[in-house]
């Protein structure tokens, strides 16, 4: 509705309460029958903040959203952009002459819009032509506290007068712009929950390894408005200014720490029952056999898509990033301070390997293998003969070939609308169930315990303790 607002489209004031949701939806309905672009053109997932786990989790719903579209933007909440930044991002894009290009950066603040450092100024000497243009890029890697390596949260070096993007070794989850094929290629982590800073470097290291290439647009795209509208954590409910915050969960938030230093080989601060919570064996596995080791690398094999790829090593990672990573006694880490950040070398591949392809496929190492999202409503191949990297050559276009002939693909709007009068109803019906079910039950004592007033378990079998952040099994069916 924010949309149709900006189009001149503007829901009537309507007071609180269940007895208005009527007058409300009525009113809804009537604003997107003339605001027909927010039906054929957006599509949307809704839940309330107090399900929220923070912004990479959310960022994991665009498998419900993603259809054929070509190109992918992903950006903060509060944001402006600049002139035509479609076509100026489109552009931008094809002059990296790599299928597997991501722009990305730390956006320019919103106040310098238009200033004298965000002007294209060319001038031409000596048949050179040059441009003033300023554009933020980050090159400090950090080691943090836990040891996995951590992006600048602001800018700490700029790019002046490019005529093309800037090959990079930083990501900015705030504004990332690439073929669609990133998306389900190199997917969100849903159970990268409670984390912020922290998943950064990992899926950095993962759009890397899969062939992925960061670069530093020429011209600034997007720019922050500065607003800190969304923080991390709420302690007393909504913020001073109204914002709604996602709640706090300081278990999911360990968990998700310890799978992103899983991924990265990284056995400093976490425990062997840790790290076989993310096994099929579960924390009873831990005093088991197999060592450390054998259990890491079944953890690792475990996270598949999640994981590294193939086309790149972690190895090649680290020298092209310029860090060390450290041991389990914390030693041997060091991290770039910003150094060598200019002109980095572009890391060539076999373009063979396929983007999906996970390091430890074919190695028989995994035995609880994370399940991979699904894109409903996505029928493109991701996968095929692209162009590899810079100087590859070749050209896109927005068609798919099968049997050498050219399909062009369509697709039909989908709408995310449901009254809120259905959505009511169910709640009550949902209510009734869990009550039937639970609460009813739980008067009965013999329901819950044996004569000895122990607790009797329907099984012998051993728990096995929960795998990190526990939606595996919803994600199986959603």
């Amino acid at each position: 509705m924010e949309y149709c607002a900006l189009m001149g489209y503007q829901m009537k004031h309507h007071e609180p309460g269940v007895i208005h949701m009527a007058e409300r939806q009525a009113d809804h309905d009537s604003v997107l029958d003339v605001c027909t672009r927010a039906k054929t053109q957006i599509r949307s997932v809704h839940f309330h903040h107090y399900g929220s786990k923070g912004p990479v989790y959310a960022r994991s719903f665009t498998r419900k959203l993603l259809a054929n579209e070509e190109f992918c933007m992903e950006v903060d909440a509060s944001m402006d952009f600049a002139q035509s930044w479609d076509e100026l991002a489109v552009q931008e894009f094809k002059m990296t002459r790599n299928e597997y290009a991501v722009l990305s950066n730390v956006p320019l603040s919103a106040k310098e819009k238009g200033g004298r450092h965000d002007k294209v100024t060319t001038t031409t000497t000596d048949s050179t032509a040059s441009s003033s243009m300023e554009v933020p890029r980050q090159c400090t890697i950090k080691i943090g506290s836990e040891g996995v390596p951590l992006f600048e949260n602001h800018a700490d070096g700029k790019a002046i007068g490019l005529t093309r993007p800037l090959l990079s070794r930083t990501l900015s989850s705030s504004f990332t712009f690439a073929k669609c094929h990133y998306q389900t290629n190199v997917p969100q982590d849903p159970f990268a929950v409670q984390l912020l800073e922290t998943e950064r470097f990992p899926h950095f290291a993962r759009l890397w390894t899969r062939g992925y290439d960061v670069y530093t647009p020429s011209r600034n795209i997007v720019y922050s408005e500065n607003n800190n509208l969304h923080p991390l954590h709420h302690t007393k409910g909504h913020g001073d200014r109204g914002e709604k915050k996602w709640p706090r969960n300081d278990s999911e938030r360990r968990d998700a720490h310890v799978r992103m230093k899983v991924m990265l080989n990284i056995h400093h601060g976490i425990t062997n029952s840790e790290i076989s919570s993310l096994t099929a064996g579960g924390a009873r596995s831990a005093n088991g056999g197999g060592g450390g080791g054998g259990r890491m690398a079944t953890a690792r094999a475990n996270l598949g898509i999640y994981g590294l790829g193939k086309r790149r090593t972690l190895d090649q990672l680290l020298q092209f990033a310029s860090i060390g990573l450290p041991d389990s006694e914390f030693r041997g880490h060091y991290g770039n301070e910003g150094k060598g950040c200019a002109n980095l070398n572009w890391i060539p591949y076999d373009k063979s390997i396929s983007p999906r392809a996970n390091l430890f496929d074919g190695t028989g190492k995994a035995d609880d293998l994370d399940s991979e999202p699904e894109f409903l409503l996505r029928t493109l191949a991701d996968t095929g003969a692209f162009p590899m990297g810079p100087g590859d050559g070749g050209s896109w276009t927005n068609q798919i070939k099968r049997g050498g002939n050219a399909v062009t693909m369509k697709t039909e709007p989908i709408s995310s609308d449901v009254p809120y009068s259905l959505v009511f109803l169910l709640w009550i019906v949902g209510l009734y169930a869990w009550y039937a079910s639970f609460v009813d039950t739980s008067s009965s004592p013999q329901s819950h315990r044996g004569r000895s007033g122990r607790r009797v378990l329907s099984s012998k079998r051993p728990m096995r303790k929960a795998a990190p952040l526990s939606e595996r099994a919803l994600l199986k069916n959603v």
